[in-house]
């Protein structure tokens, strides 16, 4: 970006400085400037204090920005001055809130560095933070040339293919001595695929000279009128974002997002793979993290809110004592007779959260409650300047539960008479007649917005008031509804928090009745609320929430990020408050809507539960062959295969065939469809939701007519090929938006656990004991390894995992299932954070057991050691079992041949070996065939 200060340059400036850049940057943030010249964008920074790095090739600039920052006094902002070219920088990962290329990606001619200096870039950034890249526009240069009448370098130029390879060379003397050196220009399409390709999600465009473009002379004469110059300033901002200006002008920036690359096309060309594995991650998941206020003896704590206030991060926290709770007999459907809670005797409590450790429930202060009232809940925390404003629910004795409002001067401490805010709506027939409670509030532009919930004597749906003061509200309408049976929320929709996203929505958790569990809803307007099922499921037996996950609240503590509160129950009834960590809100309102239950879906659920056998439920050995399974006497109801976990197909009337599976466990179901829904962003996966009956749940499905892709293999190897080049793409984009560093805390597995692993490698070494000290020949060609140096590899390499990945965890060919137009990844039971190697060889191991590219394998000893031969099956046997071309796919992860080779050893040796045909032969061919050609696929192949 050209830093000259002439009223031209100043309106760009304009532009970055008080349109673009505000809208990302939070207070004091670390900003990381590339190409910084004399400093001049970094010095406006710092001067509003934030703290910067600065990145050049010139040491001469670097020289006169930190004489700059030395004057103005602001050399503690400067956090680092790097003297290297913008593809060379060092810079630790995940330091900088923003990155700034304004200017790098014009001067760098050679793509590759132009796509490193990105990826160094990216991998600055922390998860969620930005980057602020400016390109130079096609037409600027031939503009320009224009306008000094060098018809013939126009003439030049043009005939060079310069407006499709962007590249200007300075031409004539003339041009050498006063034009500029030599530079890349880009197409808007060809900007935002390098910043796609470096795990970056491009947010925002904007033309930086907006309507003032090619306009200079005029901007010259306007600048001497201080007036006219300002409102010159403000129509260039507000037309900088015009899509029909972006590439008009001389210069366009791009804003983009660290970490979620948009997913490629499913089908058609291959996308050009992410480079940036260096970048942080951002993983669509949800975890527990701690408790933040734990029930002491005799008290219980639940339905938290949260703020900050004047720096500090408050609590409301509704306790009271266990022992006072009432209880009713209630029988719901599905589940067996149970005490129901109805209330107690509870108030409201506000606390400082602390930084580590649960809080102590005698500490904080007590919010004073309406006369006569008996119970409190659900409170809403706001900081509104320097008052602090609370929203809850209370009720008196026999009367119902209605919503107040308070108000606080002095950070919390003291509490102005509560007023009533709210109170059943006592139309006939009206969904909130009852009782209305757990408020969320929000402070918009256009006033103050309450979500609550309203009950109509059975059931918790979700409505809206408003307000243009904050104190009266004008109730509208029901805005969340129940949902259909089976669903999570078919019992009630309850106990909203609601929260901005970044690009003007609004994301909403809330309490899903029936499964016990947080869902969550996404809006435009706050009026209109699309579900994306549940987010946040109860824990497992023992949990501290294994009874109920419920009263979301949402701290928003950066750009695009909220901390998780909620309150959970476990299994002795007690009730404390904890935290589900950082949750990434964009990323969680990409996520696809779940499939659609319906009435026939839901009674076909309930006749496989009903009809089917118990022999047909549990299958101990898992197989995809189909066969032996149940089938319904009129044809609607069919299982697909054997399996532990059972699956079927199931007709409904109203919304045609789907495939139900039954999971080992209600948590196990959960699982796969929250693992699915987060891995859509990536891979084409099909549509599922969990139905609940009772505390069980099943996985209900898109069903898709196709065919296995390892079936392809030798039916349609064009075919074949065709998707696994896609398929193999994508799973390089998906790991690169979500790889992280290995944890053994972090990372998930199916039953193939590294201990499992370790002991398969030792069984492989007890059997091949005897030949373990051959050399291996395979197809007449000496191999670089022994078997002995094979095992002892992994031994070495497997218990060193390093990153993991979004990912199924069961990434096999007969996993993924072929249309005429398309493709899916199936089986996502285990989905979550897996070892990167153990993905990659799960897929090469599948090539080599599934697809039947190698015949007629036989092994010979002989004096110079073991000679195996394998056929290989036409041109894509060859190259898919005889050269490592499959993992050369993904080149630009940081795969580890070795651990994919010592992953790829046990499993197939185990999973192909058969009984030796001659008894003379030290172990079976199959097998051992499979290891030689492992090698060559992992690069550890012929001897060199």
């Amino acid at each position: 970006m050209r830093t000259q200060s002439g009223p031209y340059h100043r309106l760009e400036s304009e532009v970055i400085h008080r349109l673009i850049l505000p809208e990302h940057l939070g207070a004091g943030s670390r900003i990381l400037d590339v190409g910084s010249g004399p400093g001049i964008h970094a010095l406006r920074l710092a001067r509003q204090g934030h703290h910067v790095a600065l990145v050049d090739i010139s040491e001469k600039s670097l020289t006169a920005a930190r004489r700059r920052f030395d004057e103005a006094g602001l050399s503690g902002q400067v956090l680092d001055m790097q003297h290297t070219s913008a593809h060379d920088m060092d810079i630790e990962p995940g330091r900088y809130d923003a990155v700034l290329l304004f200017g790098p990606l014009y001067h760098l001619l050679d793509d590759h560095e132009a796509a490193e200096c990105v990826r160094r870039a990216s991998a600055a950034l922390r998860p969620g933070g930005h980057l602020f890249a400016i390109f130079l526009t096609r037409t600027s240069i031939l503009r320009d040339l224009l306008k000094r009448g060098r018809f013939s370098d126009i003439r030049t130029l043009l005939a060079s293919g310069y407006l499709e390879h962007g590249r200007y060379l300075p031409l004539s003397p003339a041009s050498r001595d006063d034009y500029m050196p030599a530079t890349r220009t880009h197409r808007l399409a060809e900007a935002e695929q390098l910043l796609d390709a470096a795990g970056l999600t491009v947010v925002d465009r904007h033309a930086v000279e907006g309507v003032a473009a090619w306009m200079r002379p005029y901007v010259d004469e306007v600048a001497a009128d201080a007036a006219a110059f300002a409102e010159l300033s403000e129509v260039v901002r507000a037309t900088a974002g015009l899509d029909e200006l972006i590439e008009a002008g001389d210069h366009f920036l791009l804003t983009a997002r660290a970490g979620t690359p948009s997913s490629p096309a499913r089908t058609g060309s291959t996308p050009v793979p992410p480079v940036s594995w260096g970048a942080r991650p951002r993983v669509d998941a949800i975890g527990r993290n701690r408790s933040v206020v734990a029930g002491a003896d005799g008290q219980i704590c639940f339905a938290p809110a949260a703020t900050v206030h004047q720096g500090r991060r408050l609590l409301a926290v509704t306790v009271g004592p266990a022992a006072d709770r009432v209880f009713v007999p209630r029988q719901l459907p599905g589940r067996v007779p149970e005490p129901w809670y109805t209330g107690g005797r509870n108030q409201i409590r506000i606390y400082r959260s602390p930084q580590r450790g649960p809080v102590r429930l005698d500490d904080g202060h007590l919010v004073p409650m309406p006369a006569d009232t008996i119970d409190a809940t659900g409170a809403c925390l706001v900081s509104d300047e320097t008052k602090l404003r609370l929203w809850f629910s209370a009720r008196a004795q026999d009367r119902p539960w209605q919503i107040y409002q308070t108000v606080s001067c002095d950070g919390g401490r003291t509490w102005r008479e509560p007023t009533l805010a709210l109170a059943p709506d006592p139309a006939h027939g009206s969904t909130q007649g009852t009782h209305v409670l757990l408020p969320a509030v929000l402070h918009r532009r256009d006033g103050w917005w309450m979500w609550y919930a309203g009950h109509d004597g059975e059931h918790r749906r979700i409505h809206l008031a408003r307000s243009d003061d904050g104190l009266t509200w004008q109730r509208h309408h029901l805005v969340l509804d129940l949902g259909p049976t089976g669903s999570c929320d078919a019992y009630a929709a309850d106990c909203p928090a609601v929260t901005e996203l970044p690009d003007g929505g609004l994301l909403m958790v809330y309490g899903a009745g029936t499964s016990r569990s947080l869902a969550a809803a996404v809006s435009d307007d706050g009026l209109r609320w699309h579900k994306i099922g549940p987010v946040l499921h109860r824990g497992t037996v023992d949990a501290p929430d294994t009874r109920y996950a419920f009263y979301p609240a949402l701290l928003p503590i950066g750009h695009s990020t909220a901390e998780l509160y909620y309150a959970g129950e476990d299994d002795t009834g007690r009730w404390q408050v904890m935290t589900a960590g950082s949750v990434d809100l964009a990323l969680l309102a990409e996520r696809p809507a779940p499939l659609e239950l319906t009435a026939g879906i839901d009674q076909a659920v309930a006749r496989l539960r009903d009809e089917v056998p118990p022999a047909f439920w549990d299958e101990p050995d898992d197989c995809h062959a189909a066969g032996g399974g149940f089938h319904s006497a009129d044809g609607r109801l069919q299982q697909i295969r054997p399996s532990s976990t059972p699956v079927f197909t199931a007709r409904a009337d109203d919304a045609g065939t789907v495939v139900v599976k039954f999971g080992r466990s209600r948590t196990l179901v959960e699982r796969e469809h929250s693992g699915l829904q987060a891995l859509g962003r990536y891979l084409p996966v099909p549509a599922t939701s969990v139905h609940y009956t009772g505390e069980d749940a099943a996985l209900v499905a898109q069903h898709i007519e196709g065919t296995r892709l390892a079936e392809l293999a030798n039916a349609d190897p064009e075919r074949f090929r065709e998707v696994l080049v896609n398929l193999t793409a994508h799973l390089v984009h998906s790991a690169t938006a979500t790889l992280t560093p290995h944890t053994a805390a972090a990372a998930d597995h199916t039953r193939k656990t590294p201990a499992v692993a370790a002991g398969w490698v030792d069984d492989l070494a007890r059997q091949l004991r005897a030949v373990d000290d051959l050399p291996l020949h395979l197809n007449g060609t000496r191999l670089e390894s022994t078997l002995g140096g094979l095992i002892h590899l992994a031994r070495r390499h497997l218990p060193q995992p390093r990153w993991l990945i979004h990912n199924t965890g069961d990434m096999h060919l007969n996993n993924v299932l072929v249309t005429a137009s398309n493709w899916y990844v199936l089986d996502g039971e285990f989905t979550g954070l897996h070892d990167l190697d153990h993905v990659v060889a799960t897929l090469l191991g599948s090539v080599l057991k599934h697809t039947r590219l190698h015949t007629g394998a036989h092994v010979v000893r002989q004096p110079d050691g073991l000679h195996l031969d394998a056929g290989l099956r036409g041109p894509l046997g060859h190259e898919l079992l005889g050269t490592p071309w499959l993992l050369d796919r993904f080149d630009g992860l940081p795969v580890d041949p070795a651990r994919v080779l010592a992953h790829l050893l046990p499993e197939l040796y185990f999973r192909l070996t058969t009984t030796a045909a001659d008894p003379t032969v030290p172990a079976p061919a199959a097998g051992l065939a499979a290891l030689a050609l492992a090698t060559r696929m992992t690069r550890h192949g012929d001897t060199r």
